[in-house]
């Protein structure tokens, strides 16, 4: 097979995959088989011929959500004189819209032929990695650590939209995303607000503070100790009476407050959640 004519498999290889988790399959069909074999990566999807795999396709549409592909790796790994295969890999990320959060690395394999100067699909099998377990690892801590960093910012960006007025101590108005609070700190009769803008003192009390940001958002903020407030979306790992915060913050917590915090964080007894993955010692 021509170099141009691999290239142009490698690119609709690539566009085929792209477009099938966006609903659309118009160059799928324009260049599937009629005797194609198609894998798929559900124990079900085996399937012979492009009518019986169009006619799936068209029923798993109404399914199957909008998916962004991410890290896409294609690559001819063989070919002949009327013929290549295609292999590629690629994460797939539920489009943040559909109200669904889902990651997962998947791998395709096509084979191509030519025949009478046009170009079709005779082989497809799609496989995703088993059960997405990492080397030395038993169970897939990695991956659950990823989701929930991944979720985390998710919801960082979701708080981008809620905001509240603070004075400082100059009488000087400022305007806060929530997602940019990190912690909040009681700093002789005052509030040292910690955020990833930088920190500022305000003449109100932790609690009032803490009060003014639970009228807009009441999950958000954990008092930890007597002293602390925190973003429990920027909560990297717990240990006994201790956490660390993104930008290496490390935060006391009272004797009185550890078991309600893990409480709150759904942590206490889901041991290997995305919490206990990061560093929750009990």
């Amino acid at each position: 097979m021509l170099k141009e004519k691999v290239n142009k498999c490698l690119q609709m290889t690539e566009d085929i995959m792209t477009s099938h988790y966006r609903g659309n399959h118009d160059v799928f069909k324009a260049h599937v088989h009629k005797a194609c074999l198609w894998i798929g990566s559900i124990a079900s999807e085996y399937y012979h011929g492009k009518e019986k795999i169009i006619e799936v396709l068209k029923e798993e549409k109404k399914e199957l959500p909008d998916i962004i592909l991410t890290s896409r790796e294609f690559e001819c790994v063989f070919q002949d004189r009327n013929s290549c295969t295609i292999v590629g890999r690629y994460i797939g990320i539920t489009d943040m819209n559909n109200g669904e959060l889902f990651r997962d690395m998947q791998r395709v394999t096509f084979g191509w032929k030519e025949e009478k100067e046009q170009l079709y699909i005779r082989h497809i099998h799609v496989s995703n990695p088993m059960a997405n377990v990492q080397e030395s690892e038993i169970f897939p801590h990695k991956l659950g650590i990823f989701t929930h960093e991944y979720m985390n910012m998710l919801l960082r960006k979701e708080l981008k939209s809620e905001m509240i007025k603070i004075k400082d101590q100059q009488n000087v108005y400022h305007i806060i995303q929530l997602s940019n609070i990190i912690f909040l700190e009681a700093f002789d009769h005052r509030t040292l607000i910690h955020t990833t803008n930088g920190d500022f003192l305000t003449r109100m009390l932790l609690l009032d503070v803490e009060k003014k940001i639970m009228t807009i958002n009441d999950k958000m903020i954990i008092r930890v100790h007597k002293s602390y407030a925190v973003n429990k979306y920027y909560i990297d790992s717990i240990q006994r009476y201790e956490m660390k915060l993104a930008g290496e913050y490390r935060i006391p917590i009272s004797k009185q407050k550890y078991l309600d915090v893990l409480e709150k964080l759904h942590t206490r007894k889901m041991r290997g959640s995305g919490y206990e993955g990061k560093g929750i010692h009990t």
